[in-house]
């Protein structure tokens, strides 16, 4: 029986523009190999055989695992890709909403649990957690999409989560701000996409929340000019 090395579980992963970028969510890491070796690395998941070097490497790291069945290689191409050095604390001109009484509490209070499950447990409990939580409210009521409730509650909760990440005495980076948002849009009826996102060059990795298709509290444009990578 022919065998061929596949993409564990938690290793993202996007073929983009012939080079391969791996986020290992346990290792908390990313490898990017280049053209050449991504090469070597494409074959290999079509046509399996004993393992190359790189190859190895990589089973070793727990990146890739054997398996009967072939890889599906998603290939993403751009001739325009990215949106340069970006950092989502400039992002403040995206919160136009007043936040409504009683949600600055909540967005604190699930702005430090993020910040305590990433600092203590890391970022693959984090993910994890909140894939539970996002199972877990699959089946709850919602408010229905597009509706005045639904929009006010979604801009209102973005607009709190950024409010509060100035009050605490740490650096809030887009990871733990997307997070909080997921979770606290999670527990008021609505429900998000929480996605990460990557450019090749130079290099950027960038986490930002989606309701019904379109970026809350973030740059509208960052679908086009990111490349998914994973999303929850």
């Amino acid at each position: 029986m022919e065998v061929y090395p596949v993409f564990s579980q938690y290793a993202h992963y996007v073929l983009l523009n012939g080079e391969f970028i791996i986020l290992d969510e346990q290792a908390d890491c990313y490898v990017i190999l280049e053209a050449p070796t991504s090469l070597e690395l494409e074959s290999a998941l079509i046509e399996g055989g004993e393992p190359s070097e790189i190859v190895q490497a990589l089973l070793d790291q727990g990146i890739l695992e054997l398996s009967s069945q072939r890889q599906t290689i998603r290939r993403v191409s751009a001739r325009e890709q990215g949106i340069g050095d970006y950092e989502w604390r400039f992002a403040r001109q995206f919160h136009q909403a007043f936040p409504a009484r009683g949600m600055r509490l909540r967005a604190l209070q699930t702005l430090l649990w993020t910040k305590a499950l990433l600092s203590m447990w890391g970022f693959h409990t984090a993910m994890n957690s909140l894939r539970a939580l996002k199972a877990t409210y699959t089946n709850a009521i919602h408010f229905p999409a597009e509706s005045s409730e639904h929009n006010r509650i979604c801009a209102s909760a973005a607009a709190s989560v950024a409010e509060v990440a100035l009050w605490v005495p740490y650096r809030v980076e887009c990871l733990e701000y997307s997070m909080s948002l997921s979770r606290l849009l999670l527990s008021l009826g609505v429900y998000p996409t929480f996605r990460i996102g990557v450019q090749r060059y130079d290099f950027l990795s960038h986490a930002w929340v989606e309701v019904g298709g379109k970026v809350l509290g973030d740059d509208p444009n960052l679908p086009e000019r990111m490349c998914p990578i994973v999303d929850i």
